[in-house]
């Protein structure tokens, strides 16, 4: 299996599900954290992924990739840092929103 198909089958098609799910509680505002989470995965996993690999630690298969490399990661790897970001942060904000709304709108004082 190729990394975009992989990436294709388990996160791509996972977020639209999400996205569609929730698509009455989503909100640019209620987005907007994420993309200081994206920074930070980014700003932290890139570093060390291409050490890893540089070192051989771990590889991809040429056959498996597109070929295009930032570093010595292919453009896959960067796309699933910030594709898995997206579904994991999706995710855990409508876990947090069904927790907390119930909560405010019984007049509770979020401290």
């Amino acid at each position: 299996m190729t990394y975009a198909r992989f990436l294709g089958l388990f996160v791509v098609l996972p977020l639209l599900f999400l996205g569609v799910r929730y698509r009455r509680t989503l909100s640019w505002r209620g987005l907007a954290p994420m993309w200081l989470l994206l920074g930070v995965v980014y700003a932290a996993t890139s570093p060390w992924d291409n050490l890893a690999v540089k070192w051989g630690l771990w590889g991809f298969d040429p056959e498996r990739i597109w070929g295009i490399k930032l570093g010595y990661l292919p453009l896959e790897e960067y796309l699933f840092f910030g594709l898995q970001t997206l579904l994991v942060g999706l995710w855990a904000r409508e876990r947090l929103r069904r927790v907390l709304e119930p909560r405010l709108d019984a007049g509770e004082v979020a401290s």
